[in-house]
C-alpha cells in the first residue's frame, strides 16, 4: 500500500517484513560501513583565541562607525555640513583601513593543524570575522612561504600563505615534523 510516497507493508504481512522501501533498498554493505575517522589534532596555535575576539571586535568597531556616523551628521550642530561629512568620512575611512590592515596582517595565522589522512592535513586560519576557516592539503602541496604575505613561513602549491606559530602547542610529534619538513622544501615536490 502506497501512503505520502513511501511503500509500507500491508498490515497483515509477516512480523519481520521490512516497513519501508527505503529499508529494502539499502544494501546490507552500506549499513556496516565505518565511520570516517575524525581528524586527529597535530598544532594549536597560542594566540587563536585572542586573534579571533580581536578581529571580532574590529568588525563591530567598523559597523558601529559605518552606521552611527551619518547619525552624528544629522544629530550634530557643530561646525558647517561639510565638516560634519568630512569628520565622518575620516572616522569611516579610519575603521575600514584598520580593519582591513588588521586582516591582512593576521589572515595567515595558524590556529590549528588536523591530520585527516596519512598523507593529508587541514590547515584553520583566522576568517575576516574571527571563525576558523579550514583548508585540507596534501603534505606535498605545502612548502617554505614566498615574499609575498609579510607574516608567512608557510605556503601551499595554491598561492595560500600560513604562519605556524613556533610556540604553538605540538599534539601530534610524527605529523608536525612531516609538515615542517615540507616547510623546508620547494612546493609541490616529496621529500
Amino acid at each position: 500500500m502506497l501512503l505520502g510516497g513511501v511503500c509500507r507493508a500491508a498490515p497483515h504481512a509477516r512480523p519481520g517484513a521490512p516497513r519501508h522501501l527505503s529499508a529494502r533498498a539499502a544494501p546490507a554493505t552500506a549499513q556496516a560501513a565505518d565511520p570516517p575517522a575524525a581528524p586527529q589534532p597535530v598544532f594549536d596555535g597560542p594566540k587563536a583565541g585572542i586573534l579571533r575576539l580581536l578581529k571580532a571586535c574590529s568588525v563591530a568597531n567598523l559597523a558601529f562607525s559605518v552606521v552611527s556616523s551619518p547619525a552624528a551628521v544629522v544629530l550634530s550642530t557643530a561646525g558647517t555640513p561639510t565638516t560634519r561629512l568630512l569628520m565622518m568620512g575620516t572616522v569611516v575611512a579610519f575603521s575600514v583601513s584598520t580593519t582591513a590592515l588588521l586582516h591582512l596582517a593576521t589572515k595567515p595565522y595558524v590556529v590549528s593543524i588536523h591530520r585527516v589522512a596519512p598523507s593529508r592535513v587541514s590547515v584553520a586560519t583566522v576568517g575576516f570575522f574571527g571563525h576558523a576557516r579550514a583548508r585540507e592539503y596534501e603534505l606535498a602541496a605545502l612548502g617554505p612561504a614566498g615574499s609575498a604575505m609579510l607574516f608567512a613561513n608557510m605556503a601551499a602549491a595554491d598561492g595560500t600563505s600560513f604562519y605556524v606559530d613556533p610556540v604553538g602547542e605540538v599534539r601530534d610529534e610524527a605529523t608536525m615534523a612531516l609538515v615542517r619538513k615540507a616547510m623546508e622544501r620547494k612546493c609541490g615536490t616529496s621529500a
